[in-house]
């Protein structure tokens, strides 16, 4: 019997790193391409999407096998299953083209949902492990050497002016800061902290500060080792001021005048675009305030075929209100179970805060949901909450 869990848990943890090394590829795949999974017309997407969710489809069997038997308990798997299924189907109601462009839309919602399942069910059954961190860090430095080859082509100033992609490698930081070893965690941070400087995204550089800051103090709150968190705080200080007085050394003053812009205070024509949608929303039918008015539509009322730089908005203007109302529901219960795990003093609330944050600053003011960023993104979640399922788990155990 125990020959037989054993030979199951080789399998699951073999085939775990087959799809997280699938995930590498991919995210590589598609920041080199600068796909925002807003744009239809990027080579082979489609098909990278299929391999995708196939791949991740193996994992999510695990999902419903073990909730079947009564093992997985948590609400926050739930909501967002729910809002993949729902919105599946307001897709399907609202969608004009062909089936493959539909197909392709569904995945951007399936793979996210069995990435989140998968990552979950592994996590809670068999607890952290390193060969997953290390991973996931490969990946950081994937992300990392994928922006590289299209900064040298395209840096801060040049005709892209900065880079969406930058964000790929920040929703895993709060995993990899999961990790024992203290010195991936410090090179995770600097990595990932020389993208998004670089990059000149305002929105990223807040949510990688007020990120960091969130995690050191709740790491302050839960342990009594305030000094580590203190001494990490410093080394990161002075790390991004080097960084910085180099950056500009080479690059110029043209960096701090992006960061300053006086001109661009409307967030990149996100006011104007914002402003469109809500008086579309005041005059539109009530059917397309239940169903949406389809994928993509905000595309259509934004210059240069831009979202809205907003979840909340693209899921309430292309999705429909009760889509909506169940994403806000998912967020809701990431949030609730974060300061649960805090109240508990759980080793993994630091992390859970700190995704908490990244993910809900880049909500208000860009777009996860319809990008490869909303993979990575379940991936985390998923892996953080079963972690800490497993060590609330193990506790209970030990207690008995």
């Amino acid at each position: 019997m125990e020959h037989g869990i054993t030979t199951v848990k080789q399998f699951r943890k073999t085939y775990l790193l087959f799809a997280l090394f699938v995930n590498v590829l991919v995210t590589m795949y598609m920041i080199i391409n600068d796909d925002n999974s807003m744009e239809e017309k990027t080579k082979y997407a489609h098909y990278f999407r299929f391999l995708y969710c196939a791949v991740w489809s193996i994992c999510a069997t695990w999902y419903l096998k073990d909730k079947i038997k009564g093992e997985l308990k948590t609400r926050t798997i739930k909501s967002f299953i729910l809002f993949a299924i729902t919105t599946c189907v307001s897709l399907c109601i609202t969608h004009v083209g062909n089936i493959l462009q539909l197909a392709s839309n569904l995945l951007l919602f399936v793979t996210p949902c069995f990435t989140i399942m998968g990552c979950y069910s592994y996590g809670y059954k068999y607890g952290k492990e390193n060969s997953t961190i290390y991973l996931i860090a490969f990946t950081i430095l994937a992300c990392a050497l994928s922006y590289i080859s299209i900064y040298k082509t395209h840096n801060v100033l040049g005709e892209r002016g900065h880079f969406g992609v930058a964000y790929y490698a920040l929703y895993l930081l709060p995993l990899i800061l999961a990790s024992d070893k203290r010195w991936l965690r410090i090179i995770s941070i600097i990595i990932i902290s020389i993208i998004i400087i670089s990059s000149v995204k305002r929105g990223g550089f807040l949510a990688l500060a007020i990120g960091i800051f969130v995690y050191l103090y709740v790491s302050r709150v839960v342990s009594k080792n305030s000094l580590k968190s203190s001494i990490i705080l410093y080394i990161y200080l002075i790390v991004v001021a080097v960084f910085l007085y180099f950056l500009i050394q080479y690059i110029g003053d043209d960096i701090i005048e992006r960061f300053m812009d006086s001109d661009d205070d409307t967030g990149s024509g996100r006011l104007y675009i914002w402003e469109s949608l809500y008086y579309r929303l005041k005059t539109q039918d009530v059917i397309l305030w239940i169903f949406g008015n389809g994928h993509l539509a905000t595309t259509v009322y934004s210059w240069e075929n831009l979202s809205a730089h907003n979840d909340f908005l693209e899921i309430l203007y292309n999705y429909g209100l009760f889509n909506l109302f169940i994403y806000v529901s998912f967020v809701f219960s990431v949030a609730t179970y974060t300061i649960h795990a805090i109240r508990q003093k759980s080793k993994l609330a630091p992390c859970l805060a700190m995704f908490l944050t990244i993910f809900l600053i880049l909500s208000m003011i860009s777009i996860i949901i319809l990008s490869h960023t909303c993979t990575l993104s379940m991936i985390t979640i998923g892996f953080l909450i079963g972690w800490n399922e497993y060590d609330k788990k193990q506790l209970l155990l030990t207690e008995e």
